[in-house]
């Protein structure tokens, strides 16, 4: 029975058996091999009786031509000779063992729904990785696992679903991708390396490229740790060199501090002159900040120390530098025009830093931190507090404390000496009793007994000759000994200078 309808083939009914055909009457053949597969019987051997009855009783026999050279011989996907008897062959047996290749429209939309879904996977793949090797790599997983799942439903299920199709899909997604690739995300990415490469360490480059949002025109607040260091002396040291020697010093001392920058993760801010300014826990998070910008500090401290010996076997003379550290939240990200712009910090707390850095000079040290630096790291590192200070242009006195050397003491640095002169070698005592000693003074000074803490001052004064904070404070404590403060006296400072 053949059902018709107006899209074409309904139906095809042979006795109780429904043959799945298409809309065009075409069924698929499952063929069972190459010709010959089915058993063959010369006619001239059944007619003359060399062929059993028994041989063909209850078979269904086909009779056709087999011979090469005749007409009737078919290419098909599983020989390329194949006879036209042996196809019908086939045909009935599929019929009679329900062997039938399954392609309708179940099939059609599993086709369909792998051909959309299956290279918008492979897009999404790519997109999160950032190299062709990888990329390639996941395109060729995508094509076996779609090859896998073809052969395993036609060989387990008898479904006969696309294969060429996805295929393409496939490929023209991969092309895609990896053009979107190259030209978009690789030229943003030359564009964060040539922004952030010179200034921040290549491990938050690569983090950086994850998240380039961070890029745009705009700020954050957050909170960070900053950094500034600057030269002493600088203006009379450019007047005794040459222009030539004066650039080739100033690189010699940029290049290996810049170097301790970046192996601690700081973001370089920029360069002022021979002033230097950086910035952690921006652009990315650093959870140690306060930790590592201290950790810099010294380690800076100690490749002067180095520098300084080369510099003067060649006739240069020594050069010292002042640090100011602060922590606090401040705003940071690209300020600027849209056509130039430079990621940096602003805010109170950037001021404060810069201003602790000029403050070394009144103090005659090298490393000034506030408290809430201090207050994150105080068992990292030793401290000695120096004053509280109104800092030019703040009426507000901060905490100030000298970062003097690791806990337990192992820098080079602390050995050669803390404030501007430092410990001398040879000198009994250390960084940590030093502290001890200069707060126990320090001490007695806040609470206005000058004479005795002038006392503890010259005690200590002798230990260390060159200690400028202790020759600051006993300039102090004798001008409050002539002239006392008045009775609202809170020990601060209040600056006169940057």
């Amino acid at each position: 029975i053949l059902e018709i309808a107006n899209y074409g083939v309904h139906s095809l009914i042979v006795g109780d058996r429904d043959i799945p055909v298409d809309e065009t009457g075409s069924l698929l053949i499952n063929y069972y091999g190459k010709g010959g597969t089915f058993k063959r019987y010369s006619a001239s051997d059944v007619l003359s009786g060399r062929v059993g009855i028994n041989e063909i009783k209850d078979k269904v026999v086909f009779v056709g031509a087999t011979e090469t050279g005749i007409y009737d011989m078919r290419a098909t996907p599983v020989d390329a000779i194949f006879p036209g008897v042996e196809i019908h062959a086939t045909v009935a047996a599929d019929i009679l063992q329900n062997r039938y290749l399954i392609k309708d429209n179940r099939v059609v939309a599993f086709d369909t729904a792998v051909i959309i879904l299956l290279p918008i996977f492979l897009m999404a793949a790519i997109g999160s990785v950032n190299r062709t090797f990888i990329s390639l790599s996941i395109f060729f997983v995508f094509s076996f696992i779609h090859l896998f799942t073809n052969y395993y439903l036609f060989l387990k299920y008898n479904v006969v679903s696309s294969l060429i199709y996805p295929a393409f899909s496939l490929g023209f997604a991969y092309l895609l991708a990896e053009g979107y690739r190259n030209i978009v995300i690789e030229g943003r990415n030359r564009y964060i390396r040539k922004a952030f490469g010179t200034y921040v360490s290549p491990s938050l480059v690569s983090q950086i490229m994850k998240d380039p949002d961070r890029l745009k025109l705009g700020g954050e607040k957050r909170e960070i740790s900053i950094f500034f260091s600057d030269i002493r002396g600088f203006t009379s040291l450019s007047e005794k060199l040459t222009p030539e020697e004066l650039v080739k010093v100033l690189n010699e001392y940029l290049s290996p501090m810049t170097k301790i920058v970046l192996e601690e993760k700081g973001t370089l801010d920029k360069y002022i002159g021979d002033a230097i300014m950086v910035v952690f826990n921006a652009p990315l998070d650093i959870p140690d900040h306060a930790l590592r910008v201290c950790r810099m500090s010294l380690k800076m401290m100690e490749k002067l120390e180095e520098l300084n010996i080369n510099w003067v076997e060649k006739g240069y003379a020594k050069l010292d530098i002042g640090i100011g550290i602060n922590t606090g939240d401040a705003v940071v990200g690209n300020m600027g025009a849209e056509l130039r712009f430079d990621y940096t910090a602003i805010g109170d707390n950037v001021n404060l830093a810069s201003r602790l850095e000029g403050m070394n000079k009144v103090y005659g040290t090298h490393i000034i931190v506030t408290q809430p630096t201090y207050e994150k790291v105080k068992d990292n590192f030793i401290f000695r507090e120096l004053d509280a200070v109104a800092v030019k242009g703040k009426k507000i006195p901060v905490k100030i404390y000298e970062l003097m050397d690791y806990n337990p003491p192992q820098s080079p640095f602390s050995k050669g000496g803390s404030g501007a002169g430092g410990l001398e070698k040879g000198v009994k005592g250390s960084s940590e009793e030093l502290a001890k000693e200069f707060n126990a003074a320090l001490l007695s000074y806040k609470e206005r007994i000058f004479e005795k803490a002038k006392e503890r001052f010259i005690a200590m004064l002798k230990k260390h000759p060159d200690d400028g904070p202790i020759k600051l404070y006993i300039q102090r404590c004798e001008e409050y000994i002539k002239n006392p403060p008045p009775p609202d006296w809170d020990g601060a400072y209040v600056a006169k200078t940057k």
